[in-house]
């Protein structure tokens, strides 16, 4: 695994087994296809103009995972992903003195012309005042004439999307983003969901 981190924003390469993030990307398609996913306009009532994408389950509970090479699809994930936060807080070891925890993996899959085009934080009021962190896995790569990116305004810095990357970053106001829209003919597909203050 190969890691970057600038600006609070660590960016981890290579975490999952080959093949793997394909695997995923298989899954939300077998999923959608049996009417598991939802699009924005479904769970948040978003104009298409600001969130645009399709989502499968925040917490997956009711939607299962084929296993990938006689593994649990999900523990494997999670463990690629608690790897990546672990070297997060050796990096900003402030961390290490809190409880962040995360339980949840959402897909998403977002098409040509979509994205979440509006500048936004992760961390607000409500359900959202206890998200920490936020975590998204690129499950592929896109060119980059495809766009696609994800834009961080304050930092003025775009992470193209690349699969098998994993990308962590403060869910505070300090890090507002957005998903930059798809073009072409062009699919992005992505796992993301936040570590979380017990």
């Amino acid at each position: 695994m190969n890691i970057e981190y600038k600006d609070f924003i660590g960016v981890f390469s290579e975490v999952y087994p080959e093949g793997f993030c394909e695997h995923l990307i298989a899954e939300f398609k077998h999923n959608k296809s049996l009417g598991a996913s939802k699009d924005r306009q479904q769970t948040d009532g978003a104009l298409p103009h600001i969130k645009n994408d399709n989502q499968l389950g925040a917490h997956l509970t009711e939607n299962k995972l084929l296993n990938f090479r006689e593994k649990d699809a999900k523990e494997l994930f999670f463990s690629g992903l608690q790897q990546c936060f672990d070297e997060y807080t050796k990096e900003y070891s402030w961390l290490s003195t809190i409880t962040l925890n995360c339980t949840q993996m959402k897909m998403q899959e977002t098409v040509s012309g979509g994205g979440y085009h509006v500048w936004h934080g992760e961390q607000g009021n409500g359900d959202q005042a206890t998200r920490g962190l936020v975590y998204m896995l690129y499950l592929n790569t896109l060119p980059p004439e495809a766009n696609g990116e994800t834009e961080f305004l304050y930092q003025q810095r775009r992470i193209n999307p690349v699969g098998n990357t994993m990308v962590i970053w403060p869910a505070a106001f300090t890090h507002l983003h957005r998903g930059n829209p798809v073009y072409g003919d062009n699919i992005k597909y992505i796992v993301t969901g936040w570590f979380c203050h017990e």
